[in-house]
């Protein structure tokens, strides 16, 4: 008897040691799959963002160059050039998400860096203002979609508790982009008059080529989905047939929808998604709280030249900001996975800006302040400037019900950033110089908006998580399985 209550013990243990191998295999497999996702398609889709976002803000260090006399046009033709730029992208958000459904992530996101890398060197060679115009609106034209693209792929590959921390390093891109650009940008204008080209003629050149080697790169690299990993050449792929099934394995549990790369979508699809008062929610926040980062980023350099800093420092010193923003933005993500938290999170950043918009028009009213205290607090503004956008846009991801609402949805928050982007410009006006008061009591307002819609955002996603404890159906009378949402 004590023989057989032994074989079975032992079978037992062997038992739970066999299932305790597996999980813990499975375990250390999982990370080695997020690792090489880490390492190989976010610093791809984060090298997109850095080219996108140089090619689209190269024209604010242009302006400290002779641009606006060798074109013979004044900051408030740049202003209405950018307005067009950002209505090219707002118009291409939408369509370039429905092609992105039909062809592929990949396919449509590697095939318009070549389009727009090729029309952002086109720049260097606008004589007039009506050149200059159709440059900009076309460079809109063609980025319009990249972003929710890139998001949308991220959610592709990435869980739902992995997304805020991963779409805030994707916007890493752009943060870099923002450092680095004035620090380029510095280097490339002193190239004025090599060849017979001013300036800033050389920085849309080689920033503009820049994109174009990145292309390549995307062609050579880039992966479609996780059950399709090899680029779209098709000849070699990084991912075992294991690694495949196991990176397939995990997203699907969670989220059954999203294995495929490319999903039809029907004009229902496209209808409830823009009948969504959630979404509009989403886009209204990064309208109100993009504007302020459309105007300081365009003129961050030159309010810093006002200050009676150089040319060059200026572009030097305008790129610390951008610094403090990756900072700021990969923090506040890592704590808001952890705790799944996305509104209040977005609420400290306003509060911040807030503080410190009130603080510059403070200061700037001070005639014995200097220089470099003007500077400082102008820096700790922009600092904290579009913190929330990075977890807004993984708030709508996170949330999306299906993989249609999740790209549309993408791409309409992304054109609220671009209407902020129209109107942001506008707040500095040349009337308005030096000390542009006007602009930063209107940061200011626009901050203090923002806390309102994002409570009543939080307010709207927690009756929805009461909703969702009782049964519901969908419209063809199935059972639906409600999902929760995060606040």
């Amino acid at each position: 008897m004590e023989t057989i209550h032994s074989e079975k013990n032992e079978r037992l243990v062997d038992e739970v040691d066999n299932e305790a191998g597996e999980i813990i295999g499975i375990h250390q497999d999982t990370k080695v799959i997020r690792r090489k996702l880490d390492f190989y398609l976010l610093p791809l889709l984060i090298s997109g963002f850095f080219v996108l976002q140089l090619d689209r803000s190269n024209i604010s260090n242009a302006l400290t160059d002779t641009i606006t006399e060798d074109l013979g046009i004044t900051t408030d033709d740049v202003n209405l050039g950018n307005q067009l730029m950002s209505a090219g992208i707002a118009i291409a958000e939408i369509p370039s998400n429905i092609i992105l459904q039909r062809f592929g992530a990949s396919k449509w996101l590697t095939f318009q860096m070549l389009v727009w890398g090729t029309v952002a060197i086109c720049q260097a060679w606008v004589t007039n203002i009506h050149s200059f115009y159709a440059t900009r609106f076309l460079l809109g034209l063609f980025e319009g979609g990249y972003i929710p693209g890139a998001m949308y792929m991220l959610a592709l590959f990435y869980t739902k508790s992995e997304l805020a921390v991963k779409t805030s390093v994707f916007y890493f891109g752009n943060y870099v982009a923002a450092a680095v650009g004035p620090l380029v940008a510095a280097g490339i204008l002193q190239m004025a008059g090599l060849g017979g080209l001013s300036g800033w003629q050389w920085l849309f050149i080689i920033e503009g080529g820049i994109t174009l080697l990145i292309f390549l790169v995307f062609v050579l690299f880039l992966p479609r989905s996780p059950a399709h990993t090899r680029p779209i050449h098709g000849l070699w792929d990084f991912f075992s047939e294991d690694e495949r099934k196991l990176l397939r394995a995990r997203i699907v549990a969670d989220d059954e929808y999203n294995e495929a790369d490319k999903v039809s979508m029907s004009f229902r699809d496209v209808k409830d998604s823009i009948v969504d008062y959630r979404l509009w929610l989403h886009m209204l926040l990064n309208i109100v709280t993009l504007t302020p980062k459309g105007g300081l980023q365009l003129y961050g350099p030159l309010v810093i030249k006002t200050l009676g800093f150089s040319k060059v420092n200026a572009n030097l010193l305008s790129a610390v900001s951008s610094v403090l923003v990756l900072i700021f933005s990969y923090c506040i993500s890592i704590v808001s996975d952890r705790t799944r938290w996305r509104g209040p999170f977005c609420i400290l950043a306003f509060a911040w800006s807030i503080i410190f918009a009130g603080s510059v028009l403070g200061v700037s009213k001070d005639a014995s302040a200097s220089k470099w205290t003007l500077y400082a607090v102008f820096t700790l503004l922009s600092g904290g400037n579009a913190v929330s956008q990075s977890l807004n846009d993984a708030w709508v991801s996170i949330n999306a019900r299906s993989p249609s609402r999740r790209s549309l949805g993408l791409a309409m928050v992304v054109m609220g950033s671009n209407f902020g982007g129209i109107i942001g410009p506008q707040l500095f006006r040349s009337s308005d110089a030096p000390k542009y008061p006007h602009a930063f009591l209107a940061i200011l307002v626009l901050y203090a908006a923002a806390i309102p819609i994002t409570l009543l955002m939080m307010w709207v996603y927690s009756r929805d998580n009461k909703e969702a404890q009782t049964p519901g159906t969908t419209h063809d009378g199935t059972l639906e399985t409600r999902r929760r949402y995060d606040l």
